[in-house]
């Protein structure tokens, strides 16, 4: 017997679909062969209410320098900001909690890292199943 149900949706790749046109973006685990600069996603925390998700996640930036590695997380919450709402996404909206925070990366300690913790807020989906 199938069953109609309303879920959250796979918030690291609607993400990743939404900036891949523009950056290198990854979700987890990290290929062992990557581009530089490039993003990680990673869901770090969320709720529900009404019908609606409220997904906390982190952009994780690597690049050569520091002056990349922030200037490629800002642009990938720019990316995020302008395709909220619109068509070809399942974000409606972004909100920035911190941003261009700096750390060490724990494998590559000769890259440059910096974060930045979002709100991203999304409508469930709707799906069958048997």
């Amino acid at each position: 017997m199938s069953i109609e149900i309303r879920r959250s949706i796979d918030v690291e790749d609607a993400v990743r679909l939404a900036l891949t046109d523009n950056l290198a973006v990854y979700c987890r685990p990290l290929p062992a062969d990557y581009a530089l600069p490039h993003i990680l996603v990673t869901q770090v925390g969320g709720s529900d209410a009404n019908g609606i998700d409220t997904f906390e996640i982190t952009l994780d930036s690597r690049a050569e320098t520091e002056a990349e590695a922030l200037e490629y997380l800002r642009n990938a919450v720019g990316v995020l900001r302008a395709k909220a709402g619109g068509q070809g996404t399942q974000i409606r909206h972004v909100e920035v909690n911190s941003s261009g925070s700096w750390g060490a990366d724990p494998v590559r300690p000769d890259l440059a890292m910096c974060s930045a913790r979002l709100t991203v807020i999304a409508h469930l989906e709707k799906t069958t199943i048997n």
